[in-house]
């Protein structure tokens, strides 16, 4: 059973900013925001064949999503490129045999180094109830998958490191919708010695039926 994160607001603690910024007081540490923005464990074993099996041969679409989103104040760009719709997997073959659906999102992020902290697959979640509900990334465990695939994992970027960086995230849908929602979500935090506050930055994209 996959964990349901906490509610609409706080679904992401605060980013690290370095040694530039202090984080608000609803946040935490950059080391905390990786550690619990990870996937939910996977599900147990099953040994109903239907779970063992993958989704189909070419069942997977890919869709153009084409937008890309700036935040203001850190000074990143993140261009969501597009989404694969039914991707094959026999590492969740059970969500798909439930009626759910594996569904990546191809994204390519250029930091601001203005600030410190990491842009990681945890700013981005999904939502297949019209956001009433957003569930974090599953990239971590469908990986070798990905790989095998030709579709690059997408992999943490400082924003200090510069440069840009293209990868896929993974999401696991319990429920298989026409469109699904996804929201980026930057946390707010303040800068040391001043009075400076960064606000929060939240924005949503829709993927489109396949």
């Amino acid at each position: 059973m996959r964990i349901r994160p906490a509610g609409r607001l706080g679904l992401l603690p605060a980013i690290g900013l370095g040694l530039t910024l202090a984080l608000t007081a609803c946040g935490g540490s950059e080391e905390s925001a990786s550690d619990t923005e990870a996937s939910a464990p996977a599900a147990a074993e099953s040994s109903d064949p239907a779970s063992e099996a993958a989704a189909p041969a070419g069942a997977e679409k890919e869709v153009k999503i084409g937008q890309t989103l700036k935040d203001p104040d850190m000074g990143d760009t993140i261009e969501v490129i597009s989404a694969v719709r039914d991707f094959p997997s026999k590492e969740s073959a059970d969500v798909i045999a439930d009626g759910g659906e594996i569904v990546l999102l191809q994204v390519k992020i250029k930091p601001g180094q203005e600030y410190g902290g990491r842009i990681s697959d945890g700013n981005f979640q999904i939502s297949w109830d019209n956001g009433a509900d957003f569930w974090t990334p599953d990239t971590s465990q469908l990986e070798e998958e990905l790989t095998a695939a030709k579709r690059t994992p997408f992999d943490d970027i400082s924003r200090r490191d510069g440069g840009e960086v293209t990868g896929w995230i993974a999401f696991e849908a319990d429920e298989k919708a026409d469109t699904y929602l996804i929201e980026y979500s930057r946390a707010g935090a303040k800068v040391i010695g001043s009075d400076k506050e960064i606000a929060e930055f939240k924005k949503q994209i829709e993927i489109p039926a396949s």
